[in-house]
């Protein structure tokens, strides 16, 4: 009986000995993450072959991009004395649960044979690692008509020694169109994978001839893999000099197109709507991509590493550099997310102590520094959002010195609310207000750009920025730790204090 389940898609990229630096690896992968939310890992699966010796380092990197590392070849041999050779259980070991077999450059260049192919699917099937099962003719032979004798050929030999069908995808692959720029037409590569499905069904069982995954490979591009994957026997692709490039997104959200796709027309009419700018329709773009795509953002602990140590504020000598206070910005971060749960205004409007509220006290500090470094025109703003504006303002028309408009405020942007159940733009019929919320204090540097303060605060000259929570009275700027940040040409500083039991918020560092 044949009991058919949907064949899930599957997209390789074999890098072979590719690119010539670790670094370059690493941009490419940089790359591919801002297309990350193209493609949705539940309909269709990645695996990257990087070369040998960075499978391991790009392993958690892969992962977090919701693809699997692979390896290029692997042992008919266990542990032993087999200089050279790396062996199915390494792979287990490290964590590489997948690895070709057969490829072509294997068989040709080194020449493995049919029996070496089968050997290695044994030690795989073994030990329960993935083979990606390579099979294909060379021109001479499909010239002279013997694509499907070498095909069935190249399996005949496996076959018997494969026991977990799961555990087995093969591709195809054409020799004469790998890296030619030559390609089977889709009906020519759908004709040679229906012929491949129809010999497994005879010579092992129509059951697994249903189920088993068929990639094509050869010459696979962003411009050709849609037509080809429309093809009922054509179930992905293994791609070689196109996995190397940004646009192999292209190919793989191509065959597993992200809920994204469905769901971004709707947001993109709500916001231009509303009038969001293009920087905050970009970012909450990548944000509801993620959400939809289901990516696991968080960083590995095999990626992490202890902080030895930090500079310490009393042992800096460095001599305070007044000079700097002309380009420094000294902002307050006034909007948040307080007021899309609950709050109905800002949180700094609440009264601290003797009558004065977060935002009289933050007025009086801003004074106080004006006075002690003797600047009187050192600059202050607030990012307020939309719920903190207006009262913000009202409540500081008071101390005029700090400034109007522009020159004291900008506004960050606004997010559609999107619906748990679905992800679908969230309704609030009876308040249209409630449809929105501010995205966080993540939002500063989208916000700045978005409105024009960015380049507005660089016209003037100015260059640093000094950036707390409105409701953080603690945070004041210090000359000495501005010089020290000068000094550094550090694009990001900190100024962190050792947590103690009072403190149920904030983070761990780690390098």
């Amino acid at each position: 009986s044949s009991s058919i389940m949907p064949r899930k898609p599957i997209v390789g990229g074999n890098w072979k000995c590719n690119p010539a630096t670790s670094k370059e690896a690493g941009a490419l992968l940089e790359g591919w993450k801002k297309a990350v939310n193209t493609f949705d890992k539940e309909k269709v699966d990645v695996v990257i072959c990087p070369p040998a010796l960075w499978m391991y380092d790009l392993k958690d990197r892969l992962g977090a991009l919701g693809m699997s590392a692979s390896a290029q070849n692997v042992s008919k041999t266990g542990y032993g004395a087999f200089t050279g050779e790396w062996t199915a259980e390494s792979l287990g070991d490290m964590g590489i649960s997948w690895t070709l077999i057969g490829h072509s450059e294997r068989r040709v260049k080194y020449g493995e044979t049919d029996a070496d192919t089968a050997e290695k699917v044994a030690k795989c099937q073994d030990l329960g690692v993935n083979v990606i099962l390579c099979i294909g003719e060379q021109l001479e032979e499909r010239e002279a008509g013997k694509t499907d004798e070498v095909n069935k050929r190249q399996l005949a030999a496996c076959i018997p020694k494969i026991k977990d069908w799961n555990k087995i995808v093969i591709a195809y692959e054409p020799v004469w169109a790998i890296g030619t720029g030559k390609v089977a037409t889709p009906e020519q590569a759908e004709e040679t994978q229906a012929a491949i499905r129809e010999y497994i069904k005879s010579a092992v069982s129509p059951n697994v001839a249903d189920n088993v995954r068929i990639q094509y490979g050869g010459s696979v591009t962003p411009d050709n893999c849609k037509d080809l994957i429309a093809k009922p026997n054509i179930d992905g692709f293994l791609v070689g000099g196109a996995s190397l490039k940004p646009t192999f997104m292209d190919i793989v959200s191509t065959v597993g197109p992200s809920k994204l796709q469905e769901l971004w027309p709707s947001y993109q009419a709500k916001m231009e709507k509303e009038g969001c700018n293009e920087a905050a329709v970009a970012a909450f773009k990548y944000n509801l991509g993620v959400l939809a795509g289901g990516l696991a953002l968080m960083i590995p602990e095999s990626r992490l590493s202890s902080v030895e140590g930090l500079q310490e504020f009393e042992k800096l000598k460095i001599k305070s550099d007044p000079k700097l206070l002309k380009k420094t910005v000294i902002l307050k971060l006034n909007g948040g997310l307080g007021t899309g749960m609950g709050l109905d205004k800002a949180k700094s409007l609440l009264t601290v102590t003797e009558g004065n509220t977060f935002l009289d006290l933050i007025a009086k500090q801003v004074d106080s520094m004006k006075n002690e470094y003797r600047t009187p025109d050192l600059r202050f703003m607030l990012m307020n959002s939309f719920s903190t504006s207006k009262d913000t303002l009202a409540a500081l028309a008071k101390y005029p010195e700090l400034g109007t408009g522009s020159d004291l405020e900008f506004v960050q942007n606004k997010a559609p609310k999107v619906a748990a159940s679905d992800f679908t733009p969230a309704s609030h019929e009876a308040d249209k207000g409630h449809e929105w919320c501010p995205p966080g204090h993540g939002d500063l540097y989208p916000a700045m750009l978005g409105s024009g303060t960015l380049d507005r605060l660089l016209e003037k000259g100015f260059k640093y920025m000094f950036v707390s929570n409105s409701d953080n009275l603690g945070a004041t700027m210090d000359l000495k730790i501005l010089t020290y940040f000068a000094q550094s040409k550090a694009p990001f500083m900190m100024e962190v204090a050792t947590r103690t039991d009072a403190d149920k918020k904030g983070g761990h560092l780690a390098k």
